[in-house]
């Protein structure tokens, strides 16, 4: 049987994870590093996994991402991860199920204002003025 894997980065509730680790290989669970539950109005709209770039590589058939793919297919709404570059200049998104291929067909890159229309796309809404012009600011 494989070994269960250890804690890496010991900043989570350290206890939880390893009385999770003795419960043994056939009992998975996984804190996930960055997912955000985009919703509007109390209705959730998507899953979306978020790696900064310098993160390990993400692959979509990795059991932790078939079982938010799962989630995200039970609840029938889009499943996305996105890598972002450290200054938010570039964001990286692949659909993970049907749902997010329907409004992203395949892999694409956005600059933020781009990926933001993208966001309230997955809600039904267009992107306020405001917001747009707010991110000409350089952070």
């Amino acid at each position: 049987m494989p070994e269960v894997k250890q804690e890496r980065t010991h900043w989570r509730d350290e206890g939880l994870s390893q009385r999770h680790r003795r419960w043994g290989w056939d009992c998975p669970a996984t804190d996930i590093d960055f997912l955000m539950l985009e919703y509007d109005s109390g209705t959730a709209s998507a899953i979306i996994e978020y790696k900064n770039e310098h993160a390990q590589t993400q692959y979509a058939s990795h059991p932790t991402y078939r079982a938010i793919v799962d989630l995200g297919n039970k609840a029938g709404i889009p499943v996305i991860a996105c890598r972002y570059k450290d200054d938010f200049t570039i964001w990286t998104a692949v659909p993970l199920n049907a749902k997010a291929r329907e409004y992203i067909p395949n892999r694409t890159e956005y600059d933020e204002a781009g990926w933001v229309k993208e966001l309230y796309c997955l809600r039904g809404r267009e992107v306020p003025d405001e917001v747009l012009s707010g991110m000409k600011i350089e952070i």
